[in-house]
């Protein structure tokens, strides 16, 4: 029963529009008053404030920061410059490029919302140029931008290792394999969708424009290296390693590329505060639901229905599998990881599940769901990029959806995917 009204009241709040901070704060309080109306209600602006005392959240702030210096010193440009002198001359060329363009930003944002933005904002209008039509182009923007969170750095997975007390660089490795083949799969698909519809074939220009356009974006190119080398290096954390990247960016955007100006760097930091209130503000009403969870015993009790449910990892995944796409089409991904990752935490010790792997499900679970209808703010972000309407981008994106759904039952039902690389690169836990 409290289980009902802590997020049968925040579902109950979110459908009634009321903002995902505050529809978290009202159920919390309201169970409080319920369930233990002895508790003064002090007690929850402690467990908010103490929701986003943790040193490691900086890095979010810093990751974003590094996105919005990413978009306005040129350096997206350049990647994109890059991506197309490599894979813009195979069938469905810049659609090749969008996805290797994606990944290679991916390295630097950790955010899918980021991703999108710096991709969509340059891909989009190339690809309508280049005869493809804008729903399509829109609908490869936002598919291609779930891998922001999936290849390292990751916002999502420190928030994730933090609520579980895990390494947040074996996190970070764990994302790079299925974050590649998010990328090989989605490349597949757009050649087959592109010989299917006689989209374009893109002219090689010869390893003399591959390597002239290398030089011109080698500085940016250097930028995921540097954060990840770093990491898995020990030479800095990655709290550490969020700050580098934003000095090494406004270096690289001032003296190398010489595009971005005191204007471009005040809008800079006025996006990323923007963003970074929203987040702590979440995060901080989440810590309040997670204290409540874990004070009325709520994931103690969901750890003996699911126990009583089933004794099999795999029946058990595939549960989870279905529950968080279902959420992900309704709730914003990080509250959902801080809701209901610690409900599910005791199940997934009890039944052996590696939390790495696990965690790496969830996240995968929850970026499909921003370009899922009928919430996902991607379809929204990149419909009005596009100037289309969204339904048009949501028929558009069905066969890459196909392909992250693909990728995401192979991470579930193949842990090593997930586990070889932590295990090689770091060692054992």
């Amino acid at each position: 029963m409290t289980l009902f009204v802590l997020v049968g009241g925040l579902i109950a709040l979110s459908l009634f529009g009321v903002p995902l901070a505050f529809a978290i704060l009202g159920a919390s309080v309201a169970t409080i008053l319920i369930y233990r109306p002895g508790l003064p209600l002090e007690l929850a602006a402690q467990h908010v404030v103490s929701g986003i005392d943790n040193f490691p959240l900086i890095a979010v702030a810093l990751f974003l920061f590094a996105g919005e210096l990413m978009n306005s010193g040129g350096i997206t440009r350049r990647i994109v410059d890059f991506a197309g002198t490599v894979v813009g001359h195979i069938r469905g060329g810049l659609g090749h490029v969008t996805v290797l363009a994606s990944m290679i930003i991916s390295g630097i944002s950790g955010s899918a919302v980021a991703d999108a933005a710096a991709t969509g904002s340059v891909m989009v209008p190339a690809m309508k140029r280049g005869g493809f039509p804008p729903a399509f182009s829109a609908a490869l923007c936002e598919t291609s931008a779930v891998m922001g969170p999936i290849i390292p750095p990751s916002i999502p997975m420190v928030i994730y290792a933090i609520l579980v007390e895990q390494s947040v660089g074996r996190m970070f490795v764990a994302g790079i394999i299925p974050g590649l083949m998010m990328g090989v799969l989605l490349m597949a698909a757009v050649w087959i969708i592109s010989r299917k519809r006689g989209y374009a074939i893109g002219r090689w220009g010869g390893m003399a424009a591959v390597m002239a356009a290398f030089t011109a974006a080698a500085a940016a190119l250097a930028t995921p290296i540097v954060i990840l080398g770093g990491i898995l290096g020990g030479v800095f954390t990655v709290t550490e390693a969020g700050a580098i990247a934003c000095v090494y960016c406004i270096i690289i955007a001032t003296l190398v590329y010489r595009q971005l100006g005191w204007a471009d760097l005040g809008r800079a930091l006025v996006n990323a505060a923007s963003g970074t209130a929203a987040v702590m503000l979440i995060v901080g009403a989440s810590g309040l639901m997670g204290w409540l969870i874990a004070d009325l015993q709520i994931n103690q009790q969901a750890a003996e229905l699911i126990n009583r449910l089933t004794d099999s990892p795999v029946v058990f995944l595939t549960i989870v599998n279905v529950f968080f796409l279902i959420i992900g089409m309704f709730m914003d991904p990080l509250a959902a990881l801080i809701v209901f990752v610690p409900i599910l935490m005791p199940a997934v010790v009890a039944l052996g599940i590696d939390p790495i792997h696990f965690g790496v499900l969830i996240v995968i679970n929850l970026m499909i769901g921003l370009c899922s209808p009928p919430v996902g703010y991607l379809i929204y972000l990149m419909a009005n990029v596009a100037h289309v309407p969204p339904q048009q981008v949501i028929r558009e994106s069905l066969p890459f959806l196909g392909v992250l759904i693909l990728t995401l039952l192979a991470v579930t039902y193949i842990p090593a995917l997930t586990l070889a690389m932590p295990a090689w690169i770091l060692g054992a836990a």
